[in-house]
């Protein structure tokens, strides 16, 4: 059959090179031959004679006839070669573009694959400097707002107003760059907690005085309408907005008054305003200014800046089912005027929870020190600890017993806090447990965000080491009790120690954190010697690097908990290995560890002894 297709196509081939016309002369030649022989051999064959006359009039005929049946032929034929060239050629430049949109495709799905993994990085970044700055950011905040307390010079108490109003306007100008990232990121969302907005409006107003008073502003709060005390708010944010309106205000504001104004209205809409009496905005730029980097360029006081402030508050506002818009007038001042949705929420009775809670928790940890905490932290609140230090214990535990909450550490020795939540997930959902009480990731893990924990089984997350407010925030989320410990002022007052978690500390009591500090001084320096082993081993063997990770981790974790902030910082710093720079920091990171994690140590021991 192929070889039959062959002889065709040849056939077709050579009758479109010979033409129409010589094709048909031909075939009209070779047709009269071909009719003349045939019919002289019937006539010998049939009745024995030729009859000449009856031949030369079929000729004629043939003649007359058999060019243009030929001719028509030979067009059809060509007509139907040539639809099938077009149609052929169609075919393989259709094969042409398939094959070059799946290359088109395979090249857009590794660039989206690598602009994901870079928004990752970036992503992972991003946390890691958040932890690493607001710890010390914090501690200048809280030092410098409790020495403005004390009995000093007017000069020293005006340099101590500029360094605290400095580091509260850092710390929010850093929250917009986090925002500016999560927004990136599709990830910017609020926390909404039951927020009291006249204590929020009260430190608003103080911190206003403060930056306000270098350039003699005058600074006036107002509320129109009873506002409820208490509102479902992500405080953070709504202070954010009115932080960067304010910082506007007074930056813009050389000689005048700034007013904030709030009120209520129905539909649970709350409106502030933010007037001043400064430079004023042309009405050409009001859309403008809340657009991502945009800097006003009639006014060069207004160029300074980073032009991310206003985008990011507005997007915040959109995000509070409100918005943000300005009125201005060149010369008069300007007002910007926020509106939020929020639903009122109601306060505790106090005496429904006058009793501890007696919650039944199962602590899932391997690191004992860690263990030691954490089960002293929730014993102290009241709570009953069982303890399993891998995961097959923690499911044996979880068959047997019956748990309020589990805790569950994200990396232990035979199986991860995911596994385990799966396992009991899956147990519960084929109905082999009767009930699932929340499971709460245990992590010293600040670079992912609630939701990742979530989408992999786990109910909420816990930080190491334990912070009180985040284990009364998480109590209260699951049981709905107010599990608050009041601090002592001795222990308000050293709360933003740098070097000390002094919250833990305090919490723990003196002879249960010299307990720990024995159990970690002994540990210590078997950690370091793994540690040391396992670098040395890595510098040959990438693949090793796991090893080095994993045992610094145990040493953030061992130091967290005994409230060694400063070893803790550094040992996370040696366990983020996919930091660009950390094969050129680590050598440095290690010594550091080697050579003065026994001044953290001295600290701790030096304040135990006050």
């Amino acid at each position: 059959m192929r070889h039959l297709k062959s002889l065709a196509q040849r056939y077709i081939d050579w009758l479109i090179r010979l033409g129409r016309v010589k094709f048909s002369l031909l075939g009209v030649f070779l047709l009269a031959v071909f009719a003349l022989s045939l019919q002289v051999l019937l006539s010998l064959f049939i009745i024995g004679d030729i009859y000449w006359i009856d031949i030369a009039r079929s000729i004629i005929f043939g003649l007359m006839s058999a060019p243009f049946v030929i001719y028509f032929f030979a067009v059809l034929v060509e007509r139907l070669e040539t639809s099938r060239s077009q149609l052929s050629r169609s075919v393989t430049e259709l094969k042409k573009e398939v094959s070059e949109r799946k290359q088109t495709e395979n090249k857009l799905s590794i660039a989206l694959d690598n602009l994901e993994e870079i928004h990752r990085d970036k992503s992972n970044l991003m946390a890691t400097i958040s932890h690493e700055l607001r710890t010390p950011l914090n501690g200048i905040i809280g030092l410098s707002r409790i020495l403005l307390d004390g009995d000093l010079t007017p000069e020293q108490q005006s340099y101590l107003k500029t360094i605290n109003v400095s580091a509260v306007n850092l710390g929010h100008i850093f929250s917009d760059i986090i925002d500016l990232n999560k927004l990136d990121t599709k990830r910017l969302e609020l926390n909404l907690q039951p927020t009291n907005l006249n204590d929020l409006l009260n430190d608003i107003q103080n911190f206003t005085v403060l930056m306000a008073e270098p350039k003699n502003l005058k600074f006036s709060l107002e509320i129109s309408s009873n506002l409820p005390d208490l509102l479902y708010l992500d405080s953070a944010r709504l202070s954010q907005i009115l932080w960067n309106l304010i910082a506007n205000a007074v930056k813009f504001t050389e000689k005048g008054e700034i007013r904030l104004h709030v009120s209520a209205s129905e539909n649970d809409t709350y409106h502030f305003s933010v007037s001043d009496t400064g430079s004023g905005i042309a009405q050409s730029e009001w859309d403008n200014i809340f657009k991502m980097y945009y800097q006003v360029k009639e006014n060069k006081n207004r160029s300074s800046g980073s032009g991310i402030g206003l985008a990011i508050s507005k997007n915040l506002a959109l995000l509070m089912k409100g918005d943000l818009w300005v009125e201005s007038q060149i010369g008069k001042g300007s007002t910007f005027y926020l509106n939020i949705q929020a639903k009122e929420a109601h306060s505790v009775d106090s005496h429904t929870f006058s009793q501890p809670l007696n919650l039944s928790v199962l602590l899932v940890e391997d690191i004992e020190l860690n263990v030691i905490v954490a089960k002293n932290v929730l014993e102290k609140l009241g709570h009953y600890v069982d303890v399993a230090m891998n995961g097959k214990e923690a499911i044996q535990l979880f068959e047997r017993n019956f748990y309020d909450i589990v805790l569950l550490d994200i990396k232990l020795p035979d199986m991860s806090g995911f596994d385990i939540a799966t396992h009991l997930r899956q147990k519960y959902e084929e109905g082999i447990y009767d009930f699932l009480p929340p499971l709460v990731a245990f992590t010293a893990n600040v670079m992912q965000d609630e939701k990742e924990y979530q989408a992999r089984g786990m109910d909420g997350v816990l930080r190491k080491p334990l912070a009180l407010n985040e284990l009364q925030q998480c109590f209260y989320h699951f049981f709905g009790e107010d599990n608050t410990i009041h601090a002592s002022s001795e222990d308000k007052k050293t709360e933003f120690h740098q070097s000390l978690n002094m919250e833990l500390i305090g919490l723990l009591g003196k002879t249960q954190v010299e307990q720990n500090l024995r159990l970690f001084k002994q540990m210590m320096p078997i950690y370091l010697q793994e540690l040391n082993r396992a670098f040395t081993t890595c510098l040959s063997d990438s693949s090793i690097q796991k090893d080095f990770v994993d045992i610094a981790h145990k040493i953030k974790g061992a130091a967290g908990s005994v409230g060694l902030v400063t070893l803790q910082q550094l040992a996370e710093k040696m366990q983020c290995s996919q930091e660009a720079n950390w094969k050129d920091k680590i050598e440095t990171w290690l010594n550091e560890l080697n050579t003065h994690w026994r001044t953290n140590v001295k600290e701790l021991e030096d304040y135990l002894k006050l």
